[in-house]
């Protein structure tokens, strides 16, 4: 043995000698802390869960709506095969997984229950914040993980996907993305790789997964080289995706029918990550309201609760030094956002769902870095935000990719399936069964309702019957119509009621058809009317009319005549006295007058446009007046007058935008004088107003609320 050995070896045998534990000099630094009662990390994810299940409980209980019916009718008698192989119904993305696997899974085994469909979106959602809570632990720490989970639990982007089936879409990308994130971090590459697949087969936000995970791979062991040979399974999935993604195409709506390029859309569409990362969704001129609303106590005191607890467990002077979870963080947050710049036009915060796993992990390292308060303070602040965006009572009605509110939100959501559910007991409770080949038509729904798509996937599963139809009364042909048995529903006074005489149902669709100026169906209406009732002579009339403005002259004289009319120009002698008449608040007489004018001088446009001038403010012959305007239109199109006229007809049915388009035409053709018109100008500018995305479309979103009525 050296000397030095034996200088440095304990000695042995000498009395009172102590051991050479004992000996060795104090270590200088601060004491450790007494033990304290802590949670598990367990126990603290289970308070965040129960917090999103005291949020989301009451979606399992919603019913389904628009693309739910066109998947499920899609799965509906055909075998999964048939399914993956059929065109996407809605054609316009490639997600077999989250659509036809989802739906044609769930539908057979549950009966096409939307409790069921809801409850595995929210098991769905709770998986996600697991995964989410052991990559920010993997990370950062138990605190990290506390704070990004909790920050995900309470945040309102996660309501739209979780109340909707088709949710699916966004809440299987969410789950099999961050599953490959943390199994690639785990060294579990070849199920990573599974996964990876699985995300990409259910919603292309997860796009540049892949990268992000190379990337966090390498901050952790610390080389390029090795990080990128580790991630080769990772690539064969996304390029075996893309492969998949490239061979489908053709089944596909042309990319520009559902993608917003634009050089700002990605500008636009970080600066919504931000707006909805703090809720800050608000009405023009408002903003002060959203700070109004009272924060989800009863979820956040639970999630506030965890974090406490898990604060517990962190001693002072340790905290995580290393940036890794705020570069990883900041890489999932951009990398879930640019996809959302290809669709930013009608941007939604769900869309942001895996982004904001990226900002968790941002909020989860902050909360590190903190004090205990501040880092409870900051979860807090961002749920009450949260919340702001959750009870906004108002949605973008038009496209627009800076627009202050989603175009689809919770409060989109509910009042649309609010209705749904009214109707579907309306038409339930009158029309328990159909017979075989039965076709319906609607008329007075909402748009926003979504009620019938495609050609009737909704009826399909209401009644369980795959040979039944249904269409709005604006897209009636003879074809569907002579299918089979036919009914017809109408909305009134916000009730669907079906209308057991059809000879209604079909002048109102065409009276309505021309309003809308759709003409095909407007005339088949007519037609399917003469079936019933040949001698109707106000059907030919209209008819006349609807011939004459497609520009058929020939066939307009020949159901002219049918209705028993003069085809003769005119003008009229009637109009002098009508107006004399008129003078001396002699309406009812001047009415009657210029009705038998229009008969025996059927092309003289002057006397169809004062006998709509008379008509327009009396009630029982609003019908009339909306005729007789549309014959002056027909016959004189380049009147500026018979464009204005028709622009009061459009704005007193509620017609916003052919009023808009009226009064257009009108300006177009007039002179100095018409440009000069004050009040035309005034009426056009309410009528803006009035459209998708004007300040008075979105009051009245506000005042009739979710039920719908004021």
């Amino acid at each position: 043995m050296s000397r030095s050995s034996r200088r440095s070896a304990p000695a042995k045998g000498r009395r009172g000698a102590p051991p050479a534990a004992s000996s060795a000099k104090p270590t200088k630094g601060p004491k450790p802390p007494k033990p304290r009662d802590t949670l598990p990390d367990w126990a603290v994810l289970g308070l965040i869960l129960a917090a999103a299940l005291l949020l989301h409980a009451r979606a399992v209980g919603v019913p389904f709506f628009a693309d739910d019916y066109l998947f499920l009718d899609q799965a509906r008698n055909h075998s999964l095969g048939d399914v993956l192989t059929q065109r996407d119904p809605i054609g316009n993305f490639f997600r077999p997984v989250s659509r036809q696997l989802f739906f044609w899974v769930l539908a057979r085994s549950t009966q096409e229950s939307p409790y069921v469909f809801h409850g595995v979106n929210v098991a769905l959602f709770l998986t996600s914040l697991w995964l989410l809570f052991i990559l920010a632990r993997r990370l950062a720490g138990p605190v990290a993980a506390a704070a990004a989970t909790a920050f995900l639990a309470l945040h309102y982007a996660a309501d739209v996907p979780i109340r909707w089936a088709s949710g699916s879409q966004d809440l299987l990308a969410l789950t099999f993305g961050l599953a490959t994130l943390v199994l690639h971090l785990a060294g579990q590459r070849i199920l990573a790789a599974l996964t990876l697949l699985l995300a990409l087969l259910s919603k292309e936000t997860v796009a540049l997964l892949p990268l992000v995970a190379v990337m966090a791979d390498r901050l952790e062991q610390g080389s390029w080289k090795a990080a990128l040979r580790r991630g080769w399974p990772l690539g064969v999935a996304a390029a075996f995706w893309f492969a998949l993604w490239l061979s489908t195409a053709h089944l596909r709506a042309a990319p520009g029918s559902t993608l917003t390029l634009d050089p700002l859309g990605p500008l636009a569409a970080l600066w919504h990550l931000i707006q909805v990362t703090i809720g800050l969704e608000w009405t023009k001129g408002q903003l002060a309201k959203n700070f109004g609303v009272m924060p989800p106590w009863l979820a956040l005191i639970p999630a506030l609760a965890a974090l406490w607890w898990a604060r517990e467990r962190m001693r002072d002077g340790t905290r995580p030094k290393s940036v890794r979870p705020l570069i990883v963080g900041a890489a999932v947050a951009l990398a879930g956002t640019i996809p959302v710049a290809a669709v930013i036009a009608f941007w939604s915060a769900y869309f942001y769902l895996f982004a904001l796993c990226g900002v968790a992990l941002v909020i989860g390292w902050l909360a590190t870095r903190v004090p205990r308060w501040a880092s409870i303070g900051l979860i807090a602040v961002l749920a009450w935000g949260s919340e702001g965006g959750r009870t906004l009572q108002e949605f973008a009605t038009a496209n627009g990719m800076w627009t202050t509110q989603s175009h689809v939100n919770r409060f989109y959501f509910e009042r649309a399936t609010t209705r749904v559910s009214r109707y579907l007991a309306d038409m339930k409770r009158q029309r328990p069964t159909l017979p075989k080949r039965s076709t319906l038509f609607f008329a007075g729904l909402p748009s926003f309702v979504a009620w019938q798509a495609a050609d009737g996937p909704l009826v399909r599963w209401a009644y369980r019957d795959s040979s039944l139809r249904s269409h709005y009364l604006g897209a009636l042909t003879l074809e569907r119509a002579r299918r089979g048995p036919r009914l017809f529903f109408i909305v009134r006074n916000d009730t669907l009621q079906e209308t057991p005489d059809p000879r209604e149902a079909l002048r109102i669709t065409s009276l309505a058809m021309i309003l809308s100026e759709n003409y095909g169906p407007a005339h088949d209406a007519l037609v399917l009317h003469q079936e019933f009732e040949p001698n109707a002579h106000w059907a030919s009339y209209w008819l006349g009319w609807i011939a004459w403005t497609r520009g058929d002259t020939v066939e307009a004289k020949e159901h002219l005549r049918e209705a028993q009319v003069e085809l003769r120009r005119g003008p009229s002698p009637e109009i002098p006295r009508a107006l004399a008449m008129l003078a001396v608040q002699d309406t009812v007489n001047a009415f009657n007058l210029m009705i038998n004018a229009v008969s025996r001088y059927a092309l003289d446009p002057q006397a169809h446009g004062l006998l709509a001038d008379i008509g327009v403010k009396q009630i029982p012959n609003r019908a009339t007046a909306q005729i007789e305007a549309f014959a002056a239109r027909a016959l004189a199109p380049d009147d500026p007058m018979a464009w204005y006229r028709w622009a009061l007809i459009e704005t007193q049915a509620h017609r916003i935008l052919e009023g808009v388009r009226a009064l257009e035409r009108y300006f177009a053709l007039g002179g100095t004088d018409i440009q000069r018109d004050f009040y035309a100008r005034q009426l056009l500018e309410q009528l803006r107003r009035a459209s998708p995305g004007g300040d008075l479309a979105q009051e009245g979103l506000r005042k009739a609320g979710v039920g719908g009525k004021r």
